[in-house]
């Protein structure tokens, strides 16, 4: 058996730890906070939920009920899309980009399109 780079598989709380700091890196957006520290303790493998993007969008309609926290909903996207893409976090563009286009078949609800928008993020 040839030896090879092996990528390390993230857990949950990293992706969500680095796609929360893609889209608050300020930390001044209370329900981007609110969904990593939900995340902060789950030590799974990101690949292994059979859902993690329903985890992720559930936890943050819990948290943003009226759904006007943006940053919140773009870091559940980023975050989906870095456990399988994990080498790719230093493009944050490009991150929120194939998150909103994972998540969201590339139509992002209305808060989120105008947040992305105001980031210069085509979807």
């Amino acid at each position: 058996m040839k030896s090879g780079d092996r990528t390390t598989i993230p857990t949950v709380s990293e992706v969500v730890r680095t796609a929360v700091a893609i889209c608050d890196p300020d930390g001044t957006e209370t329900a981007a906070t609110a969904l990593q520290e939900g995340f902060e303790d789950d030590d799974r493998p990101a690949t292994a939920s059979e859902d993690l993007t329903g985890e992720l969008l559930e936890t943050v309609r819990a948290i943003d009920p009226e759904e006007d926290a943006p940053a919140a909903t773009a870091a559940a996207a980023a975050a989906a899309w870095l456990a399988t893409n994990p080498d790719q976090a230093g493009a944050e563009d490009h991150v929120l980009r194939e998150g909103t286009r994972l998540v969201f078949a590339g139509k992002p609800p209305g808060p989120l399109a105008d947040w992305l928008t105001a980031r210069g993020v085509e979807t």
